[in-house]
């Protein structure tokens, strides 16, 4: 189907950030669709400080972005502004990735002619808080019937969402970026400092779904096996001052590198000699893909979803902290990292694959 003008596809979601999991997905759909058809713009409310460039990277593929005042400080204006917004532009089809502003873009949406509304759930849970979930689920739900169609990021995810008829959509990651690269490793190794050292590296927000208490527990007895072993902490969130005090408790300082949020992570991936995953619950863990295409031995909560699992893992029950401890001395052992991007991609988790089936599922609705 070859279009003389491309379809353009409202994306929602609540920021345009490289540390954002479910802006890089979108980023790698826009990087692979074909924008002779199919081309995406983009409603926010949050821009970061920091210098990030993926704002500025999707305007010059060709997107709108269109920002909103924060509905945290500037409610009002928010409404007023949202409604203006769907009053001026018109979409036949919009994809959101948020929950409970929904309430509001949905029926403005419908309104002013959307045919199309698409929810994603990216967690297999509505919220942390308690408060929140219950908010969440309400607000939703109140405009439940004007979704057209539904889809999630894991069976977990969408059974938690919608319980049932949802269309599963695997996030997808740009293989070759974390295929195994020994001279990348030796190099990276290298800058790090830890040449030397066994390294046991995460990936994750420091929120409380990722598990840090936990994660520390069990480096505290992997460092009684493996004195010259340092755990890599990359993320940001807002339990990172509450961790670093927990590491200064059981100092483990020494021991204990926090990387923040990074650009890097690709090569990260090929420093580490393990990688580690405790989380509470995920909606995909995507950063646990990613290390299993990186190679990685990678020691998996049994909470994560069944498409989280794919090569070179073991996985544990969320129970003592000396059998994890255990099972990442004992897969470390004589472990021989090999190129895993076969297996990857026969998951279903190619970025371009991926992108390929949105652009069709997309062509197919109607306009």
């Amino acid at each position: 189907m070859i279009l003389k003008k491309p379809i353009r596809i409202l994306q929602i979601t609540c920021q345009l950030h490289s540390r954002d999991g479910v802006a890089v997905v979108l980023k790698n759909w826009h990087n692979n669709i074909d924008t002779s058809q199919i081309q995406f713009d983009y409603l926010i409310w949050w821009r970061r400080a920091d210098n990030d460039h993926m704002i500025e990277e999707l305007s010059q593929k060709g997107a709108n972005i269109f920002i909103l005042p924060d509905p945290q400080q500037y409610f009002f204006q928010f409404l007023k502004e949202s409604y203006c917004f769907f009053k001026t532009h018109h979409y036949c089809t919009i994809h959101s990735h948020i929950t409970h502003l929904n309430f509001f873009f949905y029926p403005l949406a419908k309104w002013f002619g959307t045919k199309n509304i698409i929810q994603h759930a990216h967690s297999a849970r509505w919220s942390e808080k308690k408060l929140s979930r219950f908010r969440n689920y309400l607000m939703l739900h109140a405009v439940w019937p004007l979704i057209t169609h539904k889809m999630a990021c894991s069976h977990a995810a969408g059974k938690a969402y919608y319980g049932k008829d949802f269309m599963v959509v695997n996030n997808g990651i740009n293989i070759e970026k974390f295929t195994y690269n020994p001279v990348i490793r030796k190099s990276k190794r290298r800058e790090l400092g830890l040449e030397n050292d066994f390294i046991i590296g995460h990936v994750g927000r420091f929120s409380a779904p990722k598990n840090h208490p936990f994660l520390l527990n069990v480096f505290e007895q992997v460092l009684q096996m493996k004195p010259n072993a340092k755990l890599l902490l990359v993320g940001s969130g807002p339990l990172r001052q509450q961790t670093e005090e927990l590491v200064r408790a059981k100092n483990l300082q020494k021991h204990v590198v926090f990387l923040g949020g990074r650009t890097d992570v690709e090569q990260l991936y090929q420093a580490f000699d393990c990688f580690v995953f405790p989380s509470l619950h995920e909606g995909l863990g995507i950063v646990a893909i990613e290390a299993q295409a990186a190679g990685l031995p990678c020691i998996l909560a049994d909470t994560l979803p069944q498409e989280a699992f794919i090569c070179n893992y073991k996985k544990m029950a969320l129970g003592y902290a000396k059998e994890w401890a255990q099972a990442i001395v004992t897969c470390t052992e004589d472990f021989k990292r090999t190129d895993t991007s076969a297996q990857i991609k026969a998951a279903g988790f190619s970025a371009q694959a991926i992108a390929k089936q949105m652009q069709d599922f997309y062509l197919e609705l109607k306009h």
